[in-house]
């Protein structure tokens, strides 16, 4: 008769999950635009190729939005920055450094303020970004 042994082998990991709060006045503070009164548009494809449709990237504001502040970060897969603006006006065009840019996915990352917003928190909207040539 013939016997077979078999072996387990377990690992054991413990998480541990430290969380750290602040009472500081000053202390940073954001919301997620999905509670915001002001829808902010931002697409997740552009084609920088010439024929004048969608070859800026931008994130634009809503109608009713009046915004104090704004900030749009572009960047590519490994982290760099490829485009910033402070104006809702200027859009990224798919240059980088007098280059092209590649046809990649990007993420980008939109920080706007509301006029007639009495806390005065920015508000955030990120995603990813398709460039296609």
């Amino acid at each position: 008769m013939k016997t077979k042994t078999t072996f387990f082998s377990f690992l054991l990991f413990v998480l541990f999950l430290t969380t750290a709060t602040s009472t500081a006045p000053d202390s940073s503070h954001t919301e997620n635009t999905k509670d915001c009164a002001c829808e902010i548009y931002v697409p997740n494809v552009f084609s920088p190729n010439g024929d004048t449709k969608n070859d800026v990237f931008k994130a634009i504001p809503g109608t009713s939005c009046s915004l104090t502040q704004f900030s749009l970060k572009v960047f590519d897969r490994f982290g760099a920055l490829v485009f910033e603006s402070s104006s809702a006006d200027e859009g990224w065009d798919g240059f980088y450094k007098g280059q092209r840019a590649p046809q990649a996915t990007y993420v980008y990352v939109v920080q706007y303020e509301l006029a007639d917003d009495s806390k005065k928190l920015p508000k955030v909207a990120s995603g990813g970004l398709a460039l296609i040539r």
